[in-house]
């Protein structure tokens, strides 16, 4: 298990930021996007939302991310992950909003698990959105966000430097500066 897990890490979001030839600033930015999303209760829409995030982004602030790379970035919450997140939001939003809990761990697991073993896309989006939104509502979103703002932040700054040192040594195996492997290797927008 602890080998399939590695692999799904390793293909999902560590290679395409570390393949990706975008500039650092793009690719950072996508990791920071994809993580922000990643880290709220938008499970079932968080790739179209990384999308339309790009799309406003590029079209009406013409600046640029990586798009691949921030919906690779949204599986941070993938069906292993979801569940304990998503709690971990419920508590946070209780706390500091400052209400009681009356949701135990197993019911939440249980009404999720059913949610997404629901056939079809729509089937799942609709019950799982009123669940998610409309039942649970602002403490799950707050608690979200407590994790989803310096998640894009942290990320931002660690995907940063990881692919800024990753391209060096690129540079460096390949004899040349970084400046030139940047020039013959990264692609503008």
């Amino acid at each position: 298990m602890k080998k399939i897990i590695e692999q799904f890490i390793q293909e999902k979001l560590i290679n395409p930021v570390l393949r990706s030839t975008a500039p650092v600033s793009e690719v950072s930015l996508g990791v920071a996007v994809g993580v922000f999303l990643g880290l709220t209760p938008t499970v079932g829409v968080q790739m179209y939302l990384v999308a339309i995030v790009w799309s406003i982004y590029r079209y009406i602030f013409s600046r640029h991310f990586n798009l691949p790379v921030g919906v690779a970035l949204v599986w941070i919450s993938n069906p292993l992950t979801m569940v304990p997140l998503y709690y971990l939001f419920l508590l946070t939003g209780y706390w500091l909003l400052e209400t009681q809990n009356g949701l135990s761990y197993e019911l939440f697991r249980e009404y999720l698990s059913h949610i997404s073993s629901t056939e079809g896309t729509w089937e799942m989006i609709v019950p799982g959105a009123r669940f998610l939104l409309i039942d649970l509502g602002w403490p799950m979103i707050i608690g979200s966000l407590v994790y989803a703002f310096p998640g894009f932040i942290i990320s931002y700054f660690m995907t940063n430097k990881i692919v800024t040192s990753h391209r060096k040594s690129m540079a460096s195996l390949a004899e040349m500066s970084y400046e030139d492997w940047r020039i013959q290797n990264e692609t503008q927008h």
